[in-house]
């Protein structure tokens, strides 16, 4: 034992001396703080992809959600028309940023009814307001332009007749163009309506 403590005292150490506190409190906090640190990073990584899946999705969401709407109204106005054997028109107001169904056709015939209507007298019209009727999503839809896909010539209604299409009158396919507004950038969608069987789809979402 002597010899052990002779040992130790010429080191400066003896077994029986503890670590002053602060020496225990200060390796510890080292350790704590590269833990601490990389939480930080973690929870800094987790919300940077939060925020661009967000930022990303609230524009999507809003055009693809319109483009949807629109073309299952489309498509009920084709089915009248089939259904019935007449014709009937789908007539845009971009300005108004509305959409009619109509009945255009010889007779007095049906239009589809409007269950969402806000009035007992506008649910014998089909009328639709594009960004309220699309539930005011963020980062809302425009329904900026209707053209002919090959003459590239700008119409505002589309009539369907009794065997689904556009035909004969129209015999080039409808473009309707969405677009939203995202931290100055525009993105768009495509509607497409094929003149020969009236069937309409959507397309990618793509930035101008």
């Amino acid at each position: 034992m002597q010899h052990i403590d002779r040992n130790h005292r010429l080191s400066g150490w003896h077994p029986f001396q503890r670590r002053r506190p602060t020496e225990n409190l200060r390796a510890d906090r080292n350790g704590f703080t590269l833990v601490e640190l990389m939480i930080v990073v973690l929870l800094l990584s987790i919300l940077a992809t939060v925020s661009l899946i967000s930022t990303d999705s609230s524009g999507s969401l809003a055009l693809d959600a319109t483009a949807r709407m629109l073309v299952a109204d489309l498509h009920l106005a084709r089915n009248h028309a089939i259904k019935f054997n007449s014709e009937y028109k789908v007539d845009f107001d971009l300005n108004a940023q509305t959409y009619e169904i109509l009945h255009t056709g010889s007779g007095d015939l049906p239009v589809p009814k409007n269950n969402l209507a806000g009035s007992a007298a506008d649910s014998d019209r089909y009328l639709k307001q594009i960004q309220i009727d699309s539930l005011n999503l963020p980062g809302q839809a425009v329904l900026r332009q209707i053209k002919l896909k090959t003459s590239d010539s700008a119409v505002s209604e589309l009539t369907f007749g009794p065997t689904g299409g556009t035909g004969p009158v129209r015999n080039e396919d409808t473009i309707l163009m969405l677009t939203t507004q995202k931290y100055g950038n525009t993105f768009y969608i495509l509607i497409t309506v094929s003149w020969v069987t009236g069937q309409a789809w959507v397309g990618e979402i793509q930035t101008l």
